[in-house]
């Protein structure tokens, strides 16, 4: 797109949303104070093809529902009242027997480019109460430039799975992402910064397991995040991941493992073989740097009774892993740089006001009553997110 068009873009979305003054254009509410009462009604209401960034608001409650964002329902905003306050839940398998196709599955599945998330739980809840596969997906975040922060993804057996495209763009930034088998798989490039992932098995898992093909830039990142579990981490044990198909790559820059790595790390063999398969500054709970001379760097396949072999990096020097920055691995060929999506903006177009807590307005301008000491007032930005805390 021109620089000419964009901007022009940019001041017709802007003049739209003071002409609409409203700081959602929609906000759905279980107990039937909003527009609707169901997040899939909601999707559905936005415009085809829509050009500027549709926000919608989800108070806090349960959607027990199956949520589809086709590729037509691109620039959409969907924002949660908080993780620990709404609920999109469904509980479909999309393994064994009775399984449904991963589209029809998963508990919430993104067809479409420039979706932002923030305050919401994705649960798949047979996993979560199970604790057992087989497949069944909470995320399916098929498209590019998907961006989640203050969320929480929720399954047992490949509970996220990231965009279909071979350089598709995931970030997720201080969320929760819970599994045991395989529950971070796919393609494309996700940067996984700053989360807790949480295994609620005590060994026998894998965290992920990629499919990437040799034209993908970058693979999986996950950067500054914690492994942990209930109770005692340090009882339950897991393996990093292993190769899904074709040539994976998936790095671990300044983990925190409270739970306990095996010295191999990773599995040597599935379907795939993996070019990087690498950590960076992996610590112990109290931050005590963990012996990886013993991570395994060999892999292999079968294929037709034969033994395929390959060698991949396993440890990165400094140098190699201060490659690995959110601006490069979410760049692609539009400069993508999802960070600013969730900052404060200093023209914001709303506020959230709160009390105690307690989310009690909002408004697209800051009222004289709600400037008291007793509220909290948190700007909105152009997509419609504000600071939970």
């Amino acid at each position: 797109m021109k620089k000419s068009m964009f901007l022009a873009l940019l001041l017709n979305c802007s003049l739209l949303a003071s002409a609409d003054n409203r700081v959602y254009q929609s906000i759905v509410a279980a107990d039937g104070s909003g527009d609707y009462t169901s997040v899939q009604a909601a999707i559905d209401a936005v415009p085809e093809d829509n050009l500027c960034q549709y926000r919608i608001f989800v108070k806090a409650g349960t959607y027990r529902e199956h949520v589809y964002i086709p590729l037509s329902k691109s620039r959409v905003s969907l924002i949660g009242e908080g993780a620990d306050k709404v609920f999109i839940s469904d509980d479909k398998k999309s393994g064994g027997p009775d399984a449904i196709i991963v589209d029809k599955g998963a508990t919430v599945v993104v067809h479409a480019n420039d979706i932002t998330f923030q305050g919401i739980s994705f649960v798949n809840s047979y996993g979560v109460e199970a604790e057992d596969g087989p497949q069944a997906l909470a995320l399916y975040a098929k498209g590019d430039r998907i961006a989640l922060n203050r969320c929480a993804i929720l399954g047992y057996q490949d509970t996220y799975r990231t965009s279909e495209a071979f350089n598709g763009r995931n970030y997720v930034s201080n969320s929760l992402i819970l599994g045991a088998v395989d529950f971070i798989y796919g393609s494309g490039n996700a940067w996984i910064e700053q989360c807790t992932i949480k295994i609620n098995r005590k060994s026998g898992g894998w965290i992920v397991a990629p499919k990437h093909r040799p034209t993908t830039e970058w693979g999986y990142v996950f950067n500054n995040c914690t492994l942990t579990a209930d109770g005692n981490p340090a009882e339950t044990s897991i393996l990093l991941g292993r190769p899904w198909h074709y040539q994976p790559q998936t790095v671990f820059l300044n983990t925190r493992s409270e739970i306990t790595i095996p010295d191999e790390g990773w599995d040597p063999c599935m379907n795939g073989l993996p070019s990087v398969f690498a950590e960076y500054n992996t610590v112990d709970a109290n931050g005590k740097p963990l012996d990886l001379s013993k991570r395994i760097n060999r892999y292999y396949r079968i294929e037709k009774g034969d033994t395929i072999w390959c060698t991949a990096k396993n440890v990165l020097t400094a140098e190699e892993a201060a490659r690995y920055t959110v601006e490069a691995v979410m760049a692609g060929n539009d400069n993508w740089n999802p960070v600013r999506i969730f900052q404060p903006s200093s023209q914001p177009i709303g506020y959230a006001v709160f009390a105690d807590d307690k989310l009690v307005a909002i408004v697209p301008t800051l009222e004289a009553k709600y400037k008291d000491a007793r509220y909290q007032a948190r700007p909105i930005n152009a997509y419609g997110c504000f600071e939970r805390e």
